[in-house]
């Protein structure tokens, strides 16, 4: 009997006939369902955000990166978008893509929404199932949290019920690379060999290349230790530009210099801060754990603070010079609010925190614009909004400065300093200009 489950949901997913259902349907989940989807899947879009499935129901697509109308035929062949929980029972593969954030003040986990979708999948029977987790979170927490609700089912991993791990790796506004072009190599893992052969069966799918690693939580570790990484290396990079500073280096000339080394050296930016799901999260989750086995991450943590220290720092930069000026009356625009480039991702956006510093003191004429977010982002809240039919010679002749937050393409740059009296760039969007504009100051 056990066998002959294995091979039946072995057989199901070769053939594109296993039902899937694919819970959390934000930047990770509904690329996930459409790709699926689109293999001839069905799929079960489940979420309990009513607001989100009626959107993506009307066609209101929540993610700028998704093209409507793709979406749209998706739904219409092989893709139910419900907050319907039951679903589950009809579904062989059940992957989990919720949110797992941090707790602001205490920089601990929250795994609250991991917690939610465990109390959904316990009213159901799992047996006969494989059940996926794909979320960024700390070694340990498939275990933890997925395999206790298999105990109390009776049920046996390898045997009558499956559980894998697989990290997500998705990057929001990058149009090179997503699930949907099946170009990111996908990391998976199994409890047991059965496991892991069907998890990767799963994701050979959709994705073209499949890495297999053993152990769960190995697994879990290297998706912090991706993220991790480039944290540890802002954070660097982001303290070279300080010490640069003191010595009247370019950072941006030092690291075109360092970049010319055909080995040994990846090249690494500095900027206002860093955001999104990912790296502000991702250095706390390891953090906290080695805590409980008597670790300290010094080093990890030591970048941490550096790049949670930029905000502060751009805007007692950007405030120094305007000295001898009454700063409530200053007039400003500040550019872009997402965390990234061409991104509507708005998480834990450095730009967010400068806003709150500078609307401390700008209390008047604080202007912002993204074209790239939303228009009813929560981002927008408490600042005025313009748009680029605004932004007309005499408005932006009557600016003190332009900050610049986030090099979103789109926008004419060129027009933009050429009347405005101040601009300052922490993005490097003028190209080593310390010496050419006279009106662009790096911060």
């Amino acid at each position: 009997m056990e066998k002959k489950t294995f091979l039946e949901l072995k057989n199901k997913i070769s053939s594109n006939k296993s039902k899937i259902a694919v819970i959390g349907l934000g930047y990770v989940g509904l690329p996930l369902a459409m790709a699926f989807a689109l293999k001839k899947f069905r799929v079960f879009g489940l979420d309990n955000d009513l607001s989100k499935i009626r959107n993506i129901n009307a066609n209101k697509n929540i993610i700028s990166s998704i093209d409507k109308n793709f979406l749209k035929k998706v739904i219409k062949k092989n893709l139910i978008v419900t907050n319907n929980f039951n679903f589950i029972k009809k579904s062989d593969v059940v992957i989990i893509c919720v949110p797992t954030p941090i707790f602001i003040k205490t920089k601990l986990p929250m795994m609250k929404y991991v917690g939610e979708v465990i109390k959904q999948l316990s009213k159901y029977s799992l047996k006969e199932k494989l059940i996926i987790l794909e979320c960024t979170t700390y070694p340990g927490t498939t275990e933890e949290y997925v395999l206790p609700i298999l105990k109390k089912q009776n049920l046996f991993l390898g045997k009558n019920v499956f559980l894998g791990y697989s990290s997500e790796r998705e990057d929001p506004g990058n149009k090179k690379f997503s699930v949907l072009k099946k170009n990111i190599p996908k990391l998976v893992s199994g409890s047991t060999d059965k496991c892991l052969l069907l998890v990767s069966k799963v994701y050979s799918k959709i994705i073209k290349k499949i890495h297999k690693v053993k152990n769960i939580k190995t697994a879990e570790f290297t998706k912090l230790l991706e993220n991790i990484y480039r944290s540890v290396n802002i954070g660097l990079i982001n303290e070279m530009k300080t010490i640069g500073e003191k010595f009247g280096i370019n950072i941006y000339e030092a690291i075109d210099a360092a970049k010319t080394k055909p080995f040994g050296y990846q090249a690494f930016y500095p900027g206002p801060g860093v955001g999104g799901h990912c790296i502000p999260v991702d250095p706390y989750f390891l953090t906290w754990k080695a805590n409980e086995y008597g670790t300290k991450t010094k080093f990890i943590k030591l970048a941490g603070e550096i790049n949670e220290s930029r905000p502060a720092a751009v805007v007692k930069d950007l405030f120094s010079y305007f000295k001898k000026k009454d700063l409530s009356k200053l007039k400003c625009l500040v550019l872009g609010l997402s965390y990234k480039k061409n991104s509507d991702d708005t998480r834990m956006s450095p730009s967010i925190e400068i806003l709150k510093l500078i609307s401390s003191k700008i209390k008047k004429e604080l202007y912002v614009y993204d074209h790239c977010i939303k228009k009813n982002d929560t981002a927008y809240k408490n600042y005025k909004k313009i748009d680029t039919r605004k932004m007309k010679k005499n408005f932006l002749k009557k600016l003190d400065f332009i900050l610049i937050l986030t090099d979103h393409d789109g926008l004419d740059y060129s027009y933009l300093r050429k009347n405005t009296n101040m601009i300052f760039d922490t993005r490097n969007l003028y190209k080593n200009h310390i010496n050419k504009f006279k009106n662009v100051i790096e911060i």
